[in-house]
């Protein structure tokens, strides 16, 4: 468990690189939510039609990556709430230095 005053530490500096940002706050960035991927050769992508079916190497269970600007920067899982779907946060990517 952190401390308490190691948190209030973490959200300060949090909220300076924030600060820090202030100018580009309003960029409008690509967000993307990727089921997966997989490779087709030309031939299969020409034969595909309605219905047809593109299997992932990615199982149901294993959850979406979201990727902003290129970049992975979250992990979820698809939900639906009424006729919504939307996708639930549950790892930030901390990306390396």
């Amino acid at each position: 468990m952190i401390p308490s005053n190691q948190n209030t530490d973490i959200a300060a500096a949090n909220q300076a690189d924030i600060e820090s940002l202030r100018d580009f706050l309003d960029l409008m960035v690509p967000m993307a939510v990727e089921l997966g991927r997989t490779t087709l050769t030309a031939q299969k992508i020409l034969n595909l039609e309605e219905q047809s079916i593109i299997q992932l190497a990615r199982s149901t269970g294993e959850g979406v990556d979201v990727i902003a600007g290129g970049r992975l920067i979250a992990r979820g899982e698809i939900l639906v709430i009424e006729d919504r779907t939307g996708v639930r946060v549950n790892e930030i990517v901390i990306p390396e230095k």
